[in-house]
């Protein structure tokens, strides 16, 4: 006893403690995988999944088997000054190896982080891709023959009414397919969008930030439609022996729809009637589109799509209110003539 407390302040000034024990750590692979371990705990299981994507494929892959005292600052440097020539979030994947090797530092498996000293290369010029919307022309043309095919047949008539609901309410795919019934006030006309599915996990979770959540009104042929559909999928599962799904988009073979089936479904409706191919998410910016030419303010879109900040959806849609834009011309055109 006496030689083990002679020998516990040499093990506290060494360890940080007299009983911390050394982390069995060598290669930055496990590093890695420790700090994933731990990331995991802070953050949504799709921002875990999207981050560990990232470790794995531009860290791992390239320090993974290298001691960890073995990583130098010029090896570190090469790696981002190569990775900024093809890859646009660079800065991200920097980001992460810091914050990894920092984490080594802490445990103290590292003297010093040598990824705090790089130089960041300049980053690229990110080219602007316009938002993809649907012009007028084919949105009409398109849900008007989802109409005409949705007496063929239940297929058919639950796509009209997924189409119908994306485009009426803006919500993302994720946020829709998460509805349930108790969700949705028939008689006042609102959804409430308080979860999302990720296909990634297979799980309901919250919208992606605070704002997301929220209570948007719908109109009332979106409110009839969704009555009737509503006794619809009810019968469907009577067929079958079931109860009525709390899932608003729920069939008897998927509680959860799944993006990628969905947009194959999408793709072959839109051949059929031989218009452009578009995602899901161009419902979402039709919507934005629409409103704006009719005469919607910015902070109420930002509520209504469920951005964090104003500034997102200024970003993202300032350029889709060309028609007002040409109305303020002829608002001047008018004012100075009555001067």
């Amino acid at each position: 006893m006496k030689q083990k407390a002679k020998y516990a302040p040499i093990e506290f000034v060494k360890n940080g403690s007299t009983v911390k024990k050394k982390v069995e750590v060598k290669t930055y692979q496990e590093l890695a995988e420790l700090w994933l371990d731990n990331y995991r705990l802070t953050v949504k299981p799709q921002s875990f999944l999207l981050t560990k994507r990232i470790v794995h494929n531009h860290l791992i892959s390239e320090f993974g088997s290298m001691k960890l005292d073995k990583i130098t600052l010029p090896q570190i440097q090469r790696h981002l000054n190569k990775l900024s020539a093809t890859f646009v979030h660079f800065g991200n994947v920097h980001s992460l190896n810091r914050r990894i090797l920092q984490y080594g530092v802490s445990l103290q498996l590292l003297p010093f982080n040598p990824a705090r000293e790089v130089i960041m290369p300049k980053a690229r010029k990110r080219e602007d891709k316009a938002i993809k919307f649907i012009a007028p022309e084919h949105i009409k043309k398109f849900m008007c023959h989802m109409e005409k095919r949705s007496v063929d047949g239940y297929v058919y008539y639950f796509d009209f009414v997924l189409y119908s609901l994306l485009l009426a309410t803006g919500c993302r795919f994720g946020e829709a397919v998460a509805l349930e019934w108790s969700d949705i006030d028939l008689e006042n006309g609102t959804v409430s969008i308080n979860k999302n599915y990720s296909k990634f996990v297979d799980l309901v979770g919250t919208p992606k930030s605070k704002a997301g959540i929220r209570v948007i009104s719908i109109d009332k042929k979106t409110c009839n439609m969704l009555r009737l559909y509503k006794n619809r999928q009810r019968l469907l599962y009577l067929e079958i022996g079931e109860s009525a799904p709390l899932v608003v988009f729920a069939t008897p073979t998927r509680e959860y729809q799944d993006m990628t089936i969905r947009q194959g479904a999408l793709t072959r409706r839109l051949k059929e009637c031989g218009c452009p191919r578009f995602t899901f998410h161009a419902f979402r910016h039709t919507h934005a589109s629409l409103l704006l030419n009719a005469g919607i303010s910015y902070k109420e879109l930002q509520y209504r799509l469920g951005h964090a900040t104003l500034a997102m959806t200024m970003d993202k849609y300032s350029h889709l209110s060309k028609d007002k834009e040409k109305e303020a011309v002829l608002y001047y055109e008018k004012a100075i003539n009555n001067l």
